[in-house]
């Protein structure tokens, strides 16, 4: 067991059940240990790992915790990657894989090679399960690797995951094999020199369950009082023989760490506001709830004692918790982590604070499990207008958010606020900002945001905007510029003379947002009018613009339409060239890699659609499950497309013409391309 400064060890008992159960770790390539919080799961496998392997066995040690998906995929492939360079490798390349990619990534997991016996532990795996895909999740567990054994620590699976694994013969340890009955109980206490009656024995168990972490507290409770304690909950149970027993100076030291799942030494001293940890905050760290990981050097709260630290920090009132909650913050903004620093803030509702961090990359974040542009609507509507002053640039950053997130109400109520403030008026810098958001105003009508993208243009110098940059999603993610800048009949190349135009002035005021989406409004157009020649040229010559300044929806509009003609050739090369392109568009750095990922799961569902191959379609598509990804609202628009031509595929018409009733306005859409289509199917 690790032990923190002068802690005391305490023994761990296992059951004869258990120890036959994880005997057969050593023979089995995949193993499941599934239960709630607080049955040992983890402290077992360490245990059994360090105790019977030979000290030279290699043990790979993976801890999913609740960051951003694409972040926790690209530490576990790092661990395969010690395992396999080429296997861990691809894995990185691919990136958190989709409908379109997990043929891909379970090819790599095949691939793993490894002739020397090695364990791959992945604890809290529950934090994937929403996130891989079952059949990732499968393949993971049926490795190619030789001598690999694969451990995965998690707590309840779902029964779409369990469904998947039955059949395959993963050895599985379960809660029922954990859990210990009277007869452990006894043989438990007895190992930490505490004597009870077979009665005692029973009575801990009905108590209990035997569910480790409550007997365990049972003993410390019996320990102290000579009695065992009849308090209900395990959160009551722990604050009585924990909390309580802290010193006065370890409960505060606790309630400091408690926004934190992990915390360093250096982390400890940051929140304590100290240069060296004092010895009673080592004594506090030497909690059997806390565990110390010596390899990544920091300590682990238990997910039940976290909890009532919460709880705890709640109770002494708000002035305590802000303060505790700044500390976090103020401790992320120093390491650099913005949105997690944004997110200790948003709780305690300080403006100056959230607004002094660097905002512009945070548009297609989730803060505390909500989208930023929440936070952003927030701020527009309850910062006090004297906060608003000091930071104009991050308000023109949150006015940007809230035009992206289709707010454009409130979009509007706050650029007409911000216009009145001489400290934006005043400075020519901010002025020419403000009037490039404002040409949004206008949007899709290129003359009159042509016009006023000229008015802003030399008020930036020589400067490029700091609002709208060049990882920002184009066209809020649609990837067609001919469905939403086509919107006069008749006037198609008119308009495209008008978005050349204003792409020339825009991309360079933004440092090439949107480069190369004039080119493939061309292309496009020439497709549509059967000249595949000349709509060949122009989407590659929009591809080379948008892949030399990173503009992922641009890129991918010229590829599904590069798709497009090479069908209608027979071009086997140039379908192949198209695909790959798609790949990389999704691979382009600092942009948002879950949101672009699920563009190309709507790309491909176009494609997949017309092949009439629907059933490979990703599920969320087929499911309209829009809510939980929280996407741009152009882009739930097109994915509501992709899942209109599923259910015609499906016979499903009345639900189709009643979706399209639900959704198209009376007036009809403002894209001629877009209202075709859905009067088409609705006709």
């Amino acid at each position: 067991m690790e032990q923190g400064k002068n802690g005391r060890a305490e023994p761990h008992y296992y059951s004869d059940r258990l120890k036959r159960k994880l005997d057969q770790l050593r023979f089995s390539p995949a193993t499941i240990v599934e239960a709630p919080s607080g049955y040992g799961k983890t402290t077992a496998i360490r245990d059994f790992l360090e105790v019977e392997l030979p000290q030279s066995t290699p043990v790979y040690w993976f801890t999913a915790t609740d960051e951003k998906p694409a972040a926790g995929f690209r530490r576990l492939c790092r661990e395969i990657e010690k395992i396999d360079s080429y296997a861990g490798e691809r894995l990185l390349k691919i990136e958190l894989p989709n409908a379109a990619t997990i043929g891909e990534a379970t090819e790599a997991l095949r691939s793993i090679r490894c002739n020397h016996d090695a364990y791959l532990v992945i604890d809290n795996f529950q934090f994937f399960q929403d996130v891989l895909p079952p059949a990732f999740f499968v393949e993971l567990l049926d490795h190619g690797g030789k001598g690999l054994h694969i451990i995965i620590v998690t707590q309840m699976l779902k029964r779409n995951v369990l469904a998947l694994m039955a059949g395959h013969g993963f050895l599985h340890i379960t809660a029922d094999n954990l859990r210990l009955n009277a007869g452990d109980i006894s043989r438990y206490y007895a190992l930490a020199n505490v004597r009870i009656t077979p009665e005692g024995a029973q009575e801990v168990e009905r108590y209990t369950q035997g569910w480790v972490i409550a007997v365990y507290l049972q003993l410390c409770a019996f320990r102290e009082t000579g009695t065992f304690s009849d308090t209900p909950g395990i959160l009551a149970l722990m604050e009585h023989l924990v909390w309580d027993t802290l010193t006065e100076a370890q409960q505060p030291f606790l309630l400091h760490l408690s926004p934190f799942e992990m915390v360093t030494v250096q982390q400890a001293c940051s929140l304590l506001n100290c240069d060296i940890l004092p010895e009673y905050a080592w004594d506090a760290l030497a909690s059997p709830f806390i565990r110390y990981d010596p390899a990544e050097r920091q300590y682990e709260v238990h997910s039940i004692l976290a909890e009532l630290l919460i709880q705890k920090r709640g109770e002494r009132g708000p002035a305590f918790e802000r303060q505790c909650l700044l500390r976090a913050g103020d401790f992320c903004r120093g390491e650099g982590q913005t949105a997690r620093a944004l997110s200790f803030y948003m709780q305690i509702r300080d403006y100056e604070r959230m607004l002094s961090l660097d905002l512009s990359e945070m548009n297609l974040e989730i803060i505390n499990g909500v989208p930023f542009t929440e936070l952003a609507l927030d701020i527009a509507q309850n910062c006090p207008a004297e906060i608003k002053k000091t930071y104009i640039l991050n308000m023109l950053r949150i006015a940007w958010a809230l035009f992206m997130a289709g707010m454009n109400e409130q979009f509007e109520i706050l650029m007409e606020e911000l216009h009145t403030m001489p400290e934006l008026l005043e400075n020519s810098i901010l002025l020419g900002e403000w009037l490039l958001l404002s040409s949004y105003r206008s949007f899709p009508c290129l003359a009159e945001m042509t016009a006023i993208i000229r008015q802003a243009a030399p008020l930036f110098k020589s400067q490029r905007s700091q609002v709208i940059i060049p990882t920002a999603l184009w066209c809020f993610g649609n990837y067609s510029p001919l469905t939403e800048f086509y919107t006069t009949p008749g006037e198609a190349d008119r308009e495209a003379d008008a978005l050349e135009e204003y792409i020339t002035i825009y991309s360079r005021l933004t440092n090439g947002h949107g480069s190369g989406a004039d080119a493939l409004f061309r292309a496009e157009l020439a497709y549509q009018r059967g000249n595949l020649s000349d709509a060949e040229i122009l989407a590659y010559k929009a591809a080379f613009l948008a892949e030399s300044k990173q503009q992922s929806v641009v890129l991918l509009g010229a590829a599904i339409l590069l798709a497009h003609v090479a069908l209608h050739k027979a071009d086997t090369v140039g379908w192949e060239r198209a695909i790959a392109s798609m790949e990389r568009a999704a691979s382009f750095d600092r942009q948002d890699i879950f949101v672009i990922r699920s563009l190309l799961d709507i790309i491909r569902g176009v494609l997949l659609n017309e092949f009439q191959d629907h059933m490979s379609i990703a599920d969320w598509l087929q499911n309209a499950d829009f809510a939980e990804r929280r996407l741009p609202p152009a882009m739930i628009q097109i994915g509501l497309f992709v899942h209109l031509g599923f259910l015609v595929h499906q016979g499903e018409f009345a639900r189709v013409i009643g979706t399209i009733q639900a959704v198209r306005p009376a007036d009809g859409l403002l894209s001629p391309y877009g209202d075709l289509f859905a009067c088409f199917l609705m006709a």
